[in-house]
């Protein structure tokens, strides 16, 4: 893990299902330090974000990508959380039914940062992508 802005945090884990509550440990470790507040919206929201994030590269492309690289950083107002992994294929918010019993994964990150007045971007990398989910950040 490091730390080379005050304000920045970056690692890698494997590509399994283990380390979606080890990043969401992270994070909200980090988010209490930047001066987030134990129990703010923003805190839930990003480690939910990030926990649906990371459990599409562990399902989805694990097969291309061992590794799933987290970034965190706060910057002029807004905090970045991007999800590197190295397949290529980009990911689809899927519209969901009834029936389903997972696949809400991207629809439930599209909602939240809808909610919170937030923008998602994918980042196309020669060896994979990365998934950037921005949101305002509520810390002076």
């Amino acid at each position: 893990m490091g730390t080379g802005y005050e304000r920045s945090c970056w690692f890698t884990l494997p590509a399994q299902p283990a380390s979606v509550a080890q990043a969401r440990r992270a994070l909200a470790d980090h988010l209490t330090y930047w001066g987030l507040p134990y129990g703010h919206d923003l805190g839930y929201a990003l480690k939910l974000v990030a926990s649906e994030l990371i459990t599409n590269s562990v399902e989805h492309a694990a097969v291309l990508s061992p590794e799933v690289s987290v970034t965190c950083t706060v910057h002029d107002g807004w905090l970045w959380l991007g999800v590197r992994d190295r397949h290529p294929y980009r990911p689809v918010a899927l519209l969901e039914t009834v029936d389903d019993t997972s696949g809400r994964g991207l629809l439930i990150v599209r909602n939240i940062v809808t909610e919170l007045a937030g923008q998602i971007h994918i980042e196309a990398h020669p060896d994979g992508k990365t998934l950037w989910v921005i949101l305002p950040w509520p810390v002076a």
